[in-house]
Parts: C-alpha cells; structure tokens; sequence
C-alpha cells in the first residue's frame, strides 16, 4: 500500500514538473496569437464596431469592464454601454506607445498598454489627443485566447 501510495505521489510530482519545464514565459506562439486578436479589436475600435472589439470576449467565460469609477459584468451589459458611447463616434485612432505581454500559464496571460488616442465624431469633430491605459486578462478557452477582464484608464 505504501509503495503504490509512493509510486502514485512520484507520478503526480513527475507530470508536474514536465508541465512546468515545458512552460515558455515568453512564448513566440502565444504572443502572436494574442497579438493577433489585440489586432482585431484595435481595428474594431477604430471603426467605432462594438461587435468587432467585443468579439474577443465571446464565448463560455464572464468579460468584466472597469474604466473611472464604474465596472461593469458581463457581455451583455457591457455591448449596451458601448453602444451607447459609441454611438456619436465615427472613428477612433490609437497608437500604441507601449506595450508588454505577460504569459502567466500556459492558459492566461496579461497585456499592458499604453496609448495615445483621438476620436471622430459623426458630425467630423476630432478630439484632442489622450493618453490611454489599458490591462487585458486573455485566457486560453477551447483553444481560443478571449479577454476576460479589461480596464482602460483615460488621462486627459
């Protein structure tokens, strides 16, 4: 009993340090896919498209949103709201300044941003430029990265 106890713990402690010498911080793959759905949102920002910036967050896992003093929960809520505050917006422009990804797990990783950005309104108004702060949480579902928690900061 002891030794299949021994052996059973041996095997565990055996996967585990696989998994974890296998595990690249800085893994090219992971970052180009993320890269990849960071691209997607930027151009659904700059087209003012709610359903293109929040398609990185579909799926089965909860989208939680906080900017200011507000957060809000959940997919729905949150394409509600910016709607709304995307409505008199024609276009917004974005470059991003900085920009760091941090893979936590094979499965979660974080991306840190800072940007500077403009909009247009519909009657062709642009505005004065903004420093943007960003933090994304993406994690790995059915082999998809999604965003699962954002937070943008804006410093006028």
């Amino acid at each position: 009993m002891r030794l299949q106890a021994a052996c059973s713990i041996g095997a565990i402690l055996l996967l585990t340090s696989c998994q974890a010498a296998s595990f690249d911080p800085e893994d090219p793959e992971i970052i180009a896919a993320i890269d990849s759905v960071m691209q997607s949102v930027m151009a659904g920002a700059a087209a003012a498209d709610v359903d293109q910036v929040l398609a990185a967050a579909e799926g089965e896992g909860e989208l939680t949103f906080i900017t200011g003093e507000v957060m809000l929960t959940g997919l729905e809520t949150i394409r509600a709201r910016f709607e709304d505050s995307y409505a008199p917006i024609q276009s917004q422009q974005q470059e991003v300044l900085e920009k760091r990804v941090r893979i936590l797990s094979p499965d979660v990783a974080v991306v840190m941003a800072v940007a500077e950005g403009t909009y247009t309104d519909k009657a062709g108004w642009t505005s004065d430029p903004v420093g943007i702060g960003t933090t994304l949480v993406f994690v790995r579902e059915n082999g998809q990265w999604r965003i699962r928690h954002a937070h943008q900061s804006i410093v006028r």
